[in-house]
């Protein structure tokens, strides 16, 4: 399989390519798994980032991120961001001052090698520090990478060989010096030549997850691995602090928090255009002898749809306004940027997996296949939610943080909206409670505080997304109804503490929606997404596309019912 030589300037021009035709057949996995890495390479070309885009997080890298070729190929999506945000961030620092390592950023950028990220092991998930992998620095300045135990077993990255694509990794592992830990460094491991596991090291394929087509996710062991001295990313000298050289270490994935959870705007984007478009051709009868009427027109069908909508033209402004923070805000304290990336995150994640669930919950039977796409959305945004690290403890880092007065929050724009006296109570309250408490690591905090900060973060996130959006200029009818979604969202407490009670949130929610629902068609059309979707829900042609790609079965025979059989007897 070849991929075309020409370069297209934007990704819209892919979908032309006979490589990316692909949509509804159930070939085998590795024939799809194969596609997905040649579509990998022509994405990533396509975007031609350099060593400055991926370092200094110029604007080209964000929009890798937000491209919507993910919803022709999430697959290809997942390789793209992984060699480009942590492999090649990771890389980058030291390929300024290391001449040697200029051709493998080359080759890492130019997608000439498929390139994964080896931190977390079977054994070690949200305690990556505690990692057992080891790199021992040989006599002769080389290294030899080992796993010592199952558990050290690096889990997740692919690591196969696949469509003749080379394989090198960057590997996370104890830098053991003279028979003493000098922490965890980053080494250049060579995985496959692209058609067979190198020597000593050893690969088993997972299952696929669950939700249509996934990476070729694996095990992965080296068995006295030999590396060169050049293979290990920074110095051998034992560092003062060995959290704070783990920290410098990962770094990327602090990048990465943000990157991901962009994904989450084009998944809601494919998503409600084929919901929104199918609810608009499906038409039920009104009663025994009535006329048909289309679906949309029941309020059940419309809330998801106009939801999703209002939280989509908030999401874009929000992470416009995140990732120019990230790549421009020089006064920003890294730290704080950090504590960005998690609240968007948050938001993101609380919006897009319950967007996702109502959206596929009234598309029936047709959400539940995976060629409609939206099931691959809902599991890759799931996926989300753990990759770069876990939602609910970097919320729980950020927001105890932000309560021992050690981390602080850009204050609202406008104290008195209602998402920013949402965000002040919920902060208040938990503050106060922790007062009461002596430590934080106690048994108290931990069956108290600890529910409750998850919440509190996207409470954050609500409000500075609302502030991003007013002050992007987003329309004021979606933004009317983002913020009767946000009130939904936590109900009890705006009915408690501010003396609106749900007739009062109703009326207002039915208000928005009475807005925006006339400019329907107008709304979807603005989303720009269309091109990229390929779910057969979207119009008949594309439904017999799929009932031609399946296995279709006739025969003569002239089976009879026993009872039948029976009757004729009789007669």
């Amino acid at each position: 399989m070849q991929t075309q030589i020409q370069s297209p300037k934007t990704s819209e021009h892919l979908l032309s390519w006979e490589l990316f035709q692909h949509h509804y057949e159930d070939g085998p996995r590795f024939d799809e798994l194969e596609r997905s890495y040649l579509r990998a390479r022509a994405i990533g070309r396509l975007h031609a980032l350099t060593l400055e885009d991926v370092l200094h997080l110029k604007t080209k890298f964000w929009d890798v991120h937000r491209d919507k070729i993910i919803v022709r190929d999430t697959t290809a999506q997942i390789l793209v961001t992984i060699q480009y945000n942590l492999v090649a961030g990771t890389v980058a620092p030291f390929a300024l001052e290391r001449p040697d390592l200029q051709p493998l950023m080359k080759e890492i950028l130019n997608f000439d090698i498929s390139s994964p990220f080896m931190l977390n092991e079977v054994g070690h998930g949200c305690d990556a520090r505690n990692i057992e992998t080891t790199a021992t620095r040989q006599p002769d300045g080389s290294f030899i990478l080992d796993t010592p135990t199952p558990e050290a077993r690096k889990f997740m990255p692919p690591s196969m060989p696949i469509a003749g694509v080379r394989r090198i990794a960057l590997v996370f592992a104890r830098l053991i010096v003279d028979e003493e830990d000098r922490g965890i460094r980053p080494f250049i491991v060579p995985l496959n030549d692209g058609k067979q596991m190198n020597k000593g090291v050893q690969s088993w394929l997972l299952p696929s997850i669950t939700g249509g087509k996934m990476l070729d996710h694996a095990l992965t062991s080296f068995d006295h691995v030999g590396l060169p001295a050049n293979s290990m990313l920074g110095d051998f000298g034992k560092p003062a602090n060995l959290r704070v050289q783990y920290l410098a270490a990962i770094h990327r994935l602090g990048h990465g928090a943000l990157a991901l959870s962009l994904w989450v705007i084009p998944f809601l984007k494919c998503a409600v255009y084929c919901v929104g478009k199918y609810s608009q051709r499906r038409t039920v009868q009104e009663g025994a002898g009535g006329k048909r009427v289309p679906i949309i027109s029941f309020r059940t069908q419309q809330l998801p749809i106009l939801h999703c909508l209002a939280q989509i033209a908030v999401m874009d402004a929000f992470a416009d306004w995140a990732t120019d923070q990230h790549s421009n805000n020089t006064a920003l304290h890294p730290g704080t940027k950090h504590g960005l990336a998690v609240i968007l995150k948050a938001v993101f994640l609380h919006d897009g997996q319950a967007s996702l669930a109502n959206l596929i919950e009234r598309s029936g039977a047709q959400g539940m296949y995976p060629h409609n796409q939206m099931a691959a959305f809902e599991a890759l945004t799931r996926a989300t939610g753990i990759a770069e690290g876990e939602i609910l403890v970097l919320s729980i880092r950020l927001a105890t943080e932000v309560l021992l007065g050690r981390y602080t929050i850009p204050e609202p724009i406008q104290p008195g909206c209602l998402l920013a006296q949402h965000e002040n109570g919920i902060i208040s309250d938990l503050a106060e409670a922790k007062m009461k408490i002596s430590d934080h690591r106690n048994d108290d905090y931990n069956r108290q505080i600890l529910p409750h900060l998850r919440p509190m973060v996207v409470a954050i996130g609500q409000r500075m997304a609302y502030e991003a959006a007013l002050n992007a200029g987003v329309d004021k009818d979606l933004l009317a109804l983002y913020e009767a979604g946000a009130v939904k969202s936590d109900s009890v407490w705006y009915s408690e503490n501010l003396g609106i009670g749900r007739a009062d949130q109703s009326r207002t929610e039915c208000h928005a929606l009475d807005a925006v629902l006339p400019r329907l068609d107008e709304h979807l059309e603005r989303l720009e997404i269309e091109p990229y979707c390929t779910a057969p829900m979207l119009s008949p042609d594309r439904w017999h596309g799929i009932v031609n790609a399946v296995p279709t079965l006739t025969g003569n025979s002239e089976a009879r019912f026993t009872g039948a059989e029976r009757m004729t007897s009789k007669l």
